[in-house]
């Protein structure tokens, strides 16, 4: 991970998960990447009845099924995401996908929602989330990430992603004052933007929250 600026890419995956909410389907997709590390293959032929809540000594778990090549894996997804593709998904039939996007087209949603001096595409956002997960694990690599990928070791997976993913926290949110306001203020040290009526247009939050957490 060495001469990998990790604040500056945490910035910029928040950034792209922020921005992308003005559009649900595209947020929802965007958020599938972070969530699962879901590829395009396995965007493209996601359909609603991938979507599981399963109910576990009172918890609810979410998780969704994914697939490529014709292989399939299940992965953990956020309580957040799995809200946002309900949402998008509601009026759709069980077998019905979910999103109509071509390859190119995703690449270019991801690109759209990327700061504007760091161009992101579908695999390049995969490999950010990736970065940053490596530097969350506390005990060095023990195969979570390829167990996610690999659908492979479940249990040991989810509870690594409830532990240990950002997403999971909130932390690619903006729910919490204190991510929104760090987030907010490393938005405006980076594009020079101070404004906070721009700044608030920009990212999809209202004029007296960010004047609010710019004053903080």
């Amino acid at each position: 991970m060495q001469g990998v600026d990790l604040l500056r890419l945490e910035f910029d995956i928040h950034h792209i998960a922020v921005v992308s909410r003005k559009v649900p389907e595209e947020h929802a997709l965007i958020r599938l990447i972070l969530s699962t590390l879901a590829t395009a293959d396995e965007l493209q032929n996601l359909v609603k009845r991938d979507l599981r809540l399963v109910k576990r000594n009172g918890l609810n778990y979410y998780y969704v099924k994914l697939t490529s090549a014709g292989k399939s894996r299940i992965s953990p997804i956020d309580s957040r995401t799995y809200q946002v593709l309900s949402e998008i998904s509601e009026d759709m039939r069980g077998k019905e996908r979910i999103f109509s996007y071509s390859k190119e087209e995703m690449d270019r949603i991801v690109e759209k929602h990327s700061p504007s001096d760091r161009k992101y595409d579908v695999e390049k956002l995969r490999n950010a989330v990736i970065l940053i997960l490596r530097d969350c694990m506390l005990f060095g690599d023990e195969g979570y990430i390829e167990n996610l990928i690999e659908g492979v070791n479940l249990d040991r997976v989810t509870d690594f992603l409830y532990d240990f993913h950002p997403i999971y926290a909130g932390m690619w949110d903006m729910d919490d004052d204190e991510v929104a306001e760090d987030f907010i203020n490393t938005y405006a040290r980076l594009t020079g933007i101070s404004n906070p009526r721009d700044i608030a247009e920009a990212i999809g939050e209202s004029v007296e929250r960010v004047e609010r957490l710019m004053k903080k």
